[in-house]
């Protein structure tokens, strides 16, 4: 890959992706990029790059983006961002919003669903507190394929042992071979957006 290949590329990811590469990430670009060139039949990444710059291919321009997101996802991720949402983040918010009644969350990098389907989960341990509220939960992701996953709601129990209690295993899934699917009243209560909607959202914030 040459200097202005990288250059090109970093400035592609940043406008369609909101991805900022620094000037040292050459060997992660083409470690990312170079399998999606030879099974696109490209010769290498310089060859994809010169297929990019054209314009012409919107699917490979998607799956080059998507080739250099990272979708590491599990549930309850970091343990510490959960409990300040539990402890601080909701009580402040419904005090703020005890008029209107109605509460807006996003997930702007949903990636398999694990994040936002451990926020549903909070919200529905302290339904009492919520009842009469409207929640609504909007996720997002650059990879339609994680999003498709996200909506089916199945996983393996690798992904299910990552950051899951037991106790909220038992509840809030049931067992689909060897997957477990999360509950109907969680995965609805999840609004998970297609992959253009956050790449309109890129654009109208880059236009402001």
């Amino acid at each position: 890959m040459t200097p202005l290949d990288y250059d090109f590329l970093r400035r592609a990811l940043k406008q369609h992706s909101g991805l900022a590469l620094g000037a040292d990430k050459h060997y992660f670009l083409e470690s990312r990029l170079l399998p999606l060139a030879r099974q696109a039949g490209f010769n290498g990444v310089g060859d994809l790059v010169l297929a990019l710059k054209t314009g012409g291919d919107g699917a490979l321009r998607t799956a080059a983006i998507e080739a250099t997101t990272t979708s590491e996802s599990f549930f309850f991720r970091d343990k510490t961002p959960f409990d300040y949402f539990r402890r601080l983040i909701m009580p402040a918010l419904l005090a703020a919003r005890r008029q209107s009644r109605v509460v807006r969350i996003w997930c702007a990098a949903a990636a398999n669903g694990q994040e936002p389907y451990s926020i549903a989960i909070c919200l529905r341990e302290m339904a009492s507190a919520i009842a009469g509220w409207r929640i609504e939960i909007l996720a997002t992701d650059l990879s339609d394929a994680v999003l498709q996953r996200a909506r089916q709601g199945l996983y393996s129990q690798f992904e299910v042992q990552r950051g899951l209690p037991i106790k909220l295993l038992v509840k809030y899934f049931t067992r689909v071979g060897e997957l477990w699917q999360i509950a109907p009243e969680v995965r609805t209560m999840v609004n998970i957006a297609a992959s253009i909607f956050l790449r309109i959202l890129r654009r109208l914030e880059l236009s402001m």
